[in-house]
């Protein structure tokens, strides 16, 4: 089985449910390790389920914004410790203008340089931003849809370039409008959960964030799990049709005649 790709190979513990009188199934609890060829895939195509159906259920306008590390950092871990450490100081900044905000944040790795990118798609932005003062003539800034006038106004990658900066992390390289069916803000950000994120091994490090509203997958089912090392005949009723979830092999009495457990890989 060393050659099956439909199998984690680094599961530690497998689990069994028993469906009818006589049949059962059988899966090998994935590791769910981006390191993992078969897990980054599998928790890939999780979350593009996810948040292919839920992403439309908390807005239909989404912005692509990407992060870079503050210029002085040079490698992949200053890099993710500079983005980690501010990102937070500037959507706090970000919701003071903007109001409330619900974004899914990824990140990815430069091929050549090897230092850390962050893509958000988030909801909420405004093409706009007017600049004013406070009555304590402090700088204020109000989101707005469009100009009224020539000056007294920036971008809404222009307010972003600035305050990214302000809060030490890099420069902007995009802010821009998805535009078109909600869907394609889902692929947006899942392109970037590819097998690159197996070269994230960075301890601690949530490979996808997503605020409260958004939530992330939640594992459901009808069936009782059990969980084990592996399974033995005796933990099923006689004659019991065990299906393995992951091949398709059906380990019955036959099975159990020549061998006492399941699974056996070498």
């Amino acid at each position: 089985m060393s050659g099956d790709s439909t199998v984690c190979k680094l599961y530690k513990r497998v689990a069994y449910a028993q469906t009818a009188p006589k049949e059962a199934i059988f899966t090998r609890l994935r590791c769910k390790q981006w390191s993992c060829d078969f897990c980054a895939k599998k928790n890939a195509s999780i979350w593009r389920a996810y948040l292919k159906e839920r992403l439309p259920d908390v807005s239909q306008e989404w912005w692509l914004l990407t992060l870079t590390a503050h210029s002085n950092t040079t490698t992949q871990q200053g890099s993710i410790d500079n983005i980690r450490s501010n990102m937070d100081k500037l959507i706090k900044r970000a919701k003071r203008v903007f109001g409330s905000l619900s974004y899914v944040r990824t990140f990815e790795r430069h091929p050549s340089s090897k230092r850390i990118h962050a893509h958000i798609i988030i909801s909420g932005l405004s093409p706009y931003v007017a600049i004013g003062a406070s009555s304590k003539h402090v700088p204020q800034c109000i989101a707005v849809t469009k100009r009224t006038a020539r000056g007294g106004f920036w971008s809404v990658r222009t307010w972003f370039k600035i305050n990214a900066q302000e809060c030490k992390i890099g420069m902007i390289a995009d802010v821009r409008l998805i535009v078109g069916d909600v869907v394609k803000a889902v692929l947006y950000v899942c392109k970037y959960l590819t097998k690159a994120q197996q070269d994230l091994n960075i301890k601690g490090l949530r490979h996808v964030q997503t605020t409260r509203d958004i939530g992330s997958p939640q594992k459901q089912s009808d069936e009782t799990w059990f969980t084990a090392a592996y399974i033995v005949a005796t933990m099923f009723p006689p004659n019991t049709a065990v299906k393995d979830l992951n091949t398709g092999l059906v380990i019955d009495n036959d099975f159990w005649e020549h061998t006492g457990f399941y699974p056996n890989e070498d």
